[in-house]
């Protein structure tokens, strides 16, 4: 018997258009990108649709991803496909642990939120600045 993981990514994987596919195409995917919109007032479409200097901001970041993450996720669960067990890399933990029930979709997305706001507060220049 073959045992189904959800693996997710943590911060880096993001890129432009990500989820927009699902968002156009699912009114669940788009249901989990409006809600994440309102909830952190957040136009989440602008964010991860286009080309923009937010999207690699720790501060926006990591919502963006867990937003397209869960969305992406839930699609497939409707789909019929579930996970056996969850596992994230770093930011990639709180989508394992909303999709496998151990908390809200909006409480990772309220999460992650304020995760990537203190990250981007304790290193404003991100990784480079440590460097310095």
């Amino acid at each position: 018997m073959s045992k189904t993981a959800f693996m997710f990514p943590g911060q880096g994987t993001q890129k432009a258009g990500m989820g927009k596919d699902f968002y156009e195409n699912s009114q669940t995917a788009a249901g989990i990108f409006d809600s994440a919109s309102k909830l952190l007032d957040i136009d989440m479409k602008a964010l991860c649709f286009e080309k923009n200097d937010l999207l690699d901001q720790t501060e926006y970041t990591q919502a963006a991803l867990v937003t397209t993450c869960l969305a992406i996720t839930a699609v497939l669960k409707e789909k019929g496909l579930k996970p056996d067990v969850t596992a994230g890399l770093s930011l990639g933990e709180y989508c394992a642990v909303a999709v496998s029930k151990g908390m809200s979709t909006d409480d990772a997305v309220r999460a992650v939120r304020q995760r990537g706001i203190l990250m981007q507060t304790a290193v404003p220049g991100g990784i480079q600045g440590l460097k310095n």
